[in-house]
C-alpha cells in the first residue's frame, strides 16, 4: 500500500465514480506517503486510488479503520478490468448504513480483492464524513492471514481495556478506602479514555449503535469534550493545584468549561465545528499539566516522580494524537494509536503514584500510632506515678488535717468547759449577792428610794453578767465544727421575745422599735430555741454597736410572713457596709472597712449565717454606706413540726 495511495478533494461533494474514471479527475489524484489518509476536521468528501498489482492467483482482504466514519464507498474493479464503472464491485461501510456482518472484519470495514497475475487490480474509496475527524488507514493482507492478523488484534484490544479496567477499579478502592475527590476524579477520567477508544476503535459502532450513526456521532463527540473536562478537574486535584499552585487552577477550570462547552456542541450534532479549537485546547492543557508536574518533583517522594512521568505521557500522548487527528499528515501512522497507549501508561502511572501516597500515608500513620501508644503509655506512666505521689501526699495531708480537726475539736472543747467551769463558778458567788441583795432589799423602807435604786441597778449588773457568761458559752459551743440545732417546736414570737430580753439585759435596756404581729408570731417552727435566739441577739447587738446615739432608737425587730417562709428582720440607720466588703461579711473574724475603732471581733455575722443555715433558712443582707443594714433571717415554714 505505501507509495500506492492518492487522493481526490470532491468540493461539490456529487463526483461518481463515472466521474471519476474520467481523464480529467484521473490527472487531479495527488500522491499520498504511507497507507494512511489524514484530513483532519472537514466535511469535503475525498476519493482515495491505488493500484495491486498481482503476482500471483490469489484473493487479499482489506481492511479500512477506523469505522466511525459516517459514509464510506469502496469500488473494487475486476482484474484488468477499470475503464467503466460497471466493471467494479461496490461495497458501502460507515456508521451512518447499516452494519456489515460478512465475518471479515469485527470491528473495521472489509472487502475481499481478487488478483491475478500480471493483471492490476483498482480500487476508488469515497469518503465523507460530517461529526468528526477524517481520517482512515489502508491496510492489504493475504486472505489466508486474517485469523492470526484478527487474533493479535483482539489480544491487544483485549489487554488495553482489561488494562484500563483493572486500573479503573482499582482506582474505586481507593475511593472507598479514602474518601478523596481526587480518586474519584481519576475513575472518571479513566472511565472517559475508555469510552472514548471504544468509539475511535468502532466498538461502539459494532456493540452499541449498529444502525443508528446519529446516537454513535454523540457518543464519540460527548465522550471526547467530556474527556477534557474530567482529565482537567482530575489533573488539577492529583498535582494538587488549587492549594500548591493558585495562579494555574483558574486556567484548568477554564479548560474545564470549555469541555463542557464542546459537550453541548457534540449533543446538537456540531462537534466538527467545536473540534480544532477544542483540540488546542487540549494540546495546551495536557502541555501545562507537564510541566506543573515536573515542577512539583520533590527528589525524596517517589509518587511526585511517577506523577510528573504521567503527566509527561498525558502531555506528549495528548499533543501528538491531537495534532494527528487535526491533519498532521507528517506525522507517522502509528501516532494515531499513541494516545492510547499513553493512555493506559499515564493511568498506570497515575494509579501508581497513588498508591505511593498511600503507603507513604499508612507507614506515616502506623509510625505516629506507634508514638502516639509510646507517648500514651509514657502518660500512663507518669500519671500512675503522679497519682502515687498524690495519693502519698493526700494521706499525709489528710492525717495531718484530721490531727488539727481533732486539735482544734480539743481546743474548742476545753474553751467550752473552761466557759462552762468559769459560768458554774460564777453562778455561787452571782447567786450569793443576788440573795444579799434581795435581803437588804427587804430591809429597807419603801421611802428610802436611793438605796433601793442602788440594790436595782446591782441586781440588773448581776443579770447582765450572768447573760453575757451565757451568751459567750453559746457563741463557743456554735463555733464547734460538730454543731448540730437540738430542734424543738417553738413559736417564733416566743424566740423573738427571748432574743429582746437578753438583748436588754445584755445592753442596758435599750430602746428598740419591735413590729411582731400576733399572727405571725403564734407560727411554730422546728428551731434550736436558743441559738436561733442567739443569732437575733448578734443582730441587734450588731445594729446598736454600729448605730449612732441618736439612731439608736430607730432599731426595728420585726416579723412577717411571705408565702411558706418567715422573716426575722432587724433593720438600722448605722453606718452601713462598704459595697466592696458585702461579699466577705458572713466570713469568720471579717469586719467591714469602716468599723474603725468600734469594738468587735468579726464573729457575730459568721455566727448568724451558721445558725440559719443550721434551721434550713437563709440570711439576705441589704446595705449602703452610711445610710444603714437590713438584715434579713428568712426561715422555710416548711421545717415546722
Amino acid at each position: 500500500m505505501d507509495g500506492h495511495l492518492s487522493v481526490l478533494t470532491d468540493e461539490s461533494g456529487r463526483l461518481q465514480l463515472d466521474d471519476v474514471l474520467k481523464k480529467e479527475w484521473q490527472s487531479k489524484f495527488a500522491p499520498l506517503p504511507g497507507k494512511t489518509a489524514n484530513m483532519g476536521y472537514t466535511r469535503k468528501v475525498y476519493w482515495l486510488k491505488f493500484e495491486v498489482l498481482g503476482t500471483e492467483e490469489t484473493d487479499a482482504l482489506l481492511s479500512m479503520a477506523p469505522n466511525f466514519l459516517n459514509f464510506i464507498d469502496a469500488h473494487i474493479s475486476y482484474p484488468g478490468h477499470h475503464d467503466r464503472a460497471d466493471q467494479f464491485q461496490h461495497f458501502s461501510f460507515g456508521d451512518h448504513r447499516t452494519l456489515q456482518r460478512d465475518g471479515l472484519s469485527p470491528i473495521a470495514p472489509a472487502v475481499k480483492i481478487s488478483l491475478l497475475p500480471g493483471r492490476s487490480t483498482y480500487v476508488y474509496v469515497r469518503l465523507h464524513n460530517e461529526s468528526s475527524f477524517t481520517q482512515i488507514s489502508m491496510t492489504l493482507e493475504p486472505l489466508e492471514s486474517i485469523g492470526v492478523r484478527r487474533l493479535a488484534e483482539g489480544l491487544a484490544l483485549g489487554l488495553w481495556f482489561g488494562g484500563m479496567s483493572i486500573l479503573l477499579l482499582t482506582q474505586l478502592v481507593f475511593y472507598y478506602f479514602d474518601r478523596k475527590v481526587g480518586y474519584i476524579l481519576l475513575a472518571v477520567s479513566t472511565l472517559n479514555v475508555i469510552l472514548v477508544y471504544l468509539g475511535n476503535l468502532g466498538l461502539s459502532t459494532v456493540f452499541i449503535f449498529p444502525d443508528n450513526g446519529f446516537w454513535n456521532d454523540r457518543f464519540l463527540g460527548v465522550n471526547a469534550w467530556a474527556g477534557l473536562t474530567a482529565h482537567a478537574l482530575a489533573y488539577a486535584h492529583i498535582l494538587d493545584i488549587p492549594r500548591r499552585e493558585k495562579a494555574f487552577y483558574p486556567i484548568f477550570l477554564a479548560v474545564a468549561v470549555i469541555g463542557v462547552i464542546g459537550v453541548g456542541f457534540a449533543l446538537f450534532g456540531h462537534s466538527i465545528m467545536f473540534g480544532p479549537y477544542g483540540s488546542v485546547t487540549s494540546i495546551l492543557g495536557a502541555l501545562m499539566t507537564m510541566a506543573l508536574g515536573w515542577r512539583q518533583v520533590n527528589q525524596n517522594d517517589r509518587a511526585s516522580t511517577l506523577t510528573a512521568i504521567a503527566c509527561t505521557l498525558v502531555g506528549l500522548g495528548s499533543s501528538i494524537g491531537i495534532m494527528q487527528r487535526m491533519g498532521a499528515s507528517w506525522l507517522p501512522e502509528w501516532t494515531f494509536n499513541i494516545y492510547g497507549i499513553m493512555a493506559l501508561l499515564q493511568v498506570l502511572f497515575f494509579t501508581g503514584a497513588v498508591a505511593s501516597r498511600l503507603r507513604a500515608a499508612e507507614t506515616l500513620n502506623l509510625a505516629m500510632q506507634a508514638q502516639a501508644l509510646r507517648m500514651a503509655q509514657e502518660a500512663e506512666h507518669a500519671a500512675t506515678r503522679l497519682v502515687e505521689e498524690r495519693t502519698r501526699e493526700l494521706v499525709v495531708a489528710r492525717k495531718r488535717a484530721e490531727e488539727a480537726l481533732q486539735s482544734e475539736m480539743e481546743s474548742q472543747l476545753r474553751q467550752v468547759r473552761f466557759l462552762e467551769v468559769v459560768s458554774h463558778q460564777y453562778r455561787t458567788p452571782l447567786a450569793s449577792v443576788r440573795s444579799n441583795i434581795d435581803a437588804m432589799a427587804v430591809t429597807l423602807e419603801n421611802i428610802d428610794q436611793a438605796n433601793l435604786t442602788r440594790i436595782s441597778r446591782i441586781r440588773r449588773a448581776v443579770a447582765r453578767l450572768a447573760e453575757i457568761l451565757e451568751v459567750n458559752l453559746s457563741r463557743s459551743r456554735l463555733q464547734g465544727a460538730s454543731y448540730r440545732p437540738k430542734l424543738a417546736k417553738v413559736a417564733i414570737g416566743v424566740v423573738v421575745a427571748s432574743a429582746l430580753q437578753r438583748t436588754r439585759d445584755l445592753l442596758n435596756d435599750p430602746q428598740l422599735i419591735v413590729d411582731t404581729p400576733d399572727e405571725v408570731a403564734a407560727v411554730t417552727l422546728a428551731a434550736d430555741a436558743d441559738m436561733l435566739a442567739l443569732a437575733i441577739v448578734n443582730l441587734l447587738e450588731n445594729a446598736l454597736k454600729y448605730s449612732p446615739p441618736d439612731a439608736q432608737s430607730s432599731i426595728c425587730l420585726s416579723l412577717r410572713h411571705i408565702k411558706n417562709e418567715i422573716v426575722v428582720e432587724v433593720r438600722d440607720r448605722g453606718i452601713g457596709i462598704p459595697a466592696g466588703d458585702l461579699p466577705h461579711i458572713f466570713e469568720n473574724a471579717r469586719r467591714g472597712a469602716n468599723s474603725g475603732t468600734i469594738e468587735g471581733s468579726g464573729l457575730g455575722l459568721f455566727l448568724v449565717e451558721k445558725i440559719c443555715v443550721a434551721h434550713c433558712g437563709r440570711v439576705e443582707v441589704q446595705s449602703n454606706e452610711g445610710q444603714g443594714t437590713t438584715i434579713s433571717l428568712i426561715l422555710p415554714i416548711a421545717m415546722a413540726l
